[in-house]
């Protein structure tokens, strides 16, 4: 389809594929535990799993807004395009870190009897706009302050 009484760089412009811009986010705070919710994440597992997250995050096109984890659990706070499902992203996140954790740190194969890190359900809470900060803060009294992953809004 060509129309001839467009400038040129608009014709071009509509021969690429586009995507929609959007305006509004869907916010979630997701919460998994590990398997038997045994108490096996160290500070140095909780860190591999911070940095993993905001890795993935980045790479999907996620708006990581905080992390925060026990020692039997992980809190992730994030935001999603209307088209992203929760159910997809979440499978990404918990896959992606329990291969990682459990090549990097053997001793989470020992001391949970397998090759399972995480517990197959997880909790989901939607999150509404106004309501972000004061999750964020609750998080951050409940397991301590972490670096500013992204701003809200």
């Amino acid at each position: 389809m060509s129309i001839t009484n467009l400038a040129p760089e608009v014709q071009k412009s509509l021969l690429v594929r586009w995507a929609p811009v959007y305006r509004s986010q869907l916010h979630y705070l997701v919460t998994w535990g590990t398997r038997g919710r045994r108490s096996v994440l160290r500070d140095r597992h909780v860190e591999a799993i911070e940095k993993q997250l905001e890795s993935l995050c980045a790479e999907h096109g996620i708006s990581l807004l905080e992390v925060a984890a026990g020692n039997d659990h992980v809190h992730v706070l994030f935001a999603l395009k209307p088209t992203q499902s929760v159910a997809s992203v979440v499978r990404q996140l918990k896959g992606a870190t329990g291969v990682s954790l459990l090549e990097r740190f053997p001793e989470l194969r020992v001391w949970l009897g397998g090759n399972l890190l995480w517990e197959e359900r997880y909790a989901v809470e939607t999150v509404s706009g106004p309501r972000v900060e004061r999750v964020r803060a609750r998080l951050r009294a409940q397991h301590g302050a972490h670096e500013e992953l992204a701003p809200t809004g």
